[in-house]
């Protein structure tokens, strides 16, 4: 990536506006806007601010040679997904991110008192990213990965009790508590989840299922239509905040 394309990274990865960039260095919006674009670079004199508001060195602002704190890493392998053949871009998000639980179980697996064989590393990373695992699952005060069938699940050490959410959870769970929508809902998840444009139609879960077309139709009137779009043609989709429930819950499944 030239040095536009990274300062856009950085900035969103921030989390910040071409405003808000352009206030920190005391220059214009349209600066910003040009460098991102592509229709000039910084002021060479800038580049020391910019690297240090982003927390990065120059080399790396400049696409010269990866670093070592967070945000050199996020930007080299952000270079690394970007540099994928297109189509393969999030086969490789996938096999980092499997990386990344692999990593933390032999971290964990290194410590004396951790009660877990050790790993190591070149293996452990092999074996995550070919989904040659079962069911792996790390629990320690810092994080929780948990990974089964390709599905990854992290999540960091902030406070999970608030009985508002605990409250909208429970309710979701009562809606899929039944066997059949969880079969219905995880085989419209199967049909439709390579596509994005792809839907659903009865005659394809009936196959999937091997229910008839009398209990699927009972079963997309119930509960389980809290969770789907339906279009006048018949087709369904999961809804796009719903997406996740199937591979979330299965991961759930193997600690019960």
């Amino acid at each position: 990536m030239n040095i536009g394309d990274q300062i856009l990274f950085l900035r969103k990865n921030k989390g910040i506006t071409q405003e808000q960039l352009a206030q920190k260095l005391g220059i214009t919006n349209q600066a910003v806007s040009k460098w991102e674009s592509g229709q000039c670079m910084p002021d060479i004199q800038l580049l020391p601010d910019i690297a240090a508001f982003f927390n990065v060195s120059i080399d790396k602002l400049m696409g010269v040679e990866p670093g070592a704190n967070d945000d050199d890493i996020l930007l080299t392998i952000n270079d690394q997904i970007q540099s994928a053949e297109t189509g393969t871009e999030y086969s490789k998000v996938m096999k980092i991110v499997k990386a990344l639980h692999a990593i933390v179980l032999v971290m964990e697996s290194r410590k004396e008192e951790s009660g877990y064989p050790e790993f190591g590393m070149d293996e452990t990373i092999e074996h995550a990213v070919c989904n040659e695992w079962g069911l792996s699952s790390i629990a320690i005060p810092q994080i929780v990965t948990t990974m089964r069938r390709g599905n990854v699940f992290f999540s960091d050490d902030q406070k999970l009790y608030d009985e508002n959410s605990i409250k909208k959870i429970s309710g979701l769970m009562k809606k899929l508590s039944d066997k059949l929508t969880l079969t219905v809902l995880f085989a419209i998840y199967d049909i439709t989840s390579k596509d994005e444009k792809k839907r659903a139609f009865i005659d394809e879960i009936c196959e999937l299922t091997d229910l008839s077309k009398e209990i699927v139709e009972t079963v997309l009137g119930g509960d389980i239509s809290f969770f789907l779009d339906k279009k006048e043609d018949g087709s369904f989709r999961i809804k796009g905040e719903y997406m996740n429930l199937p591979p979330v819950l299965s991961v759930l499944y193997p600690a019960l």
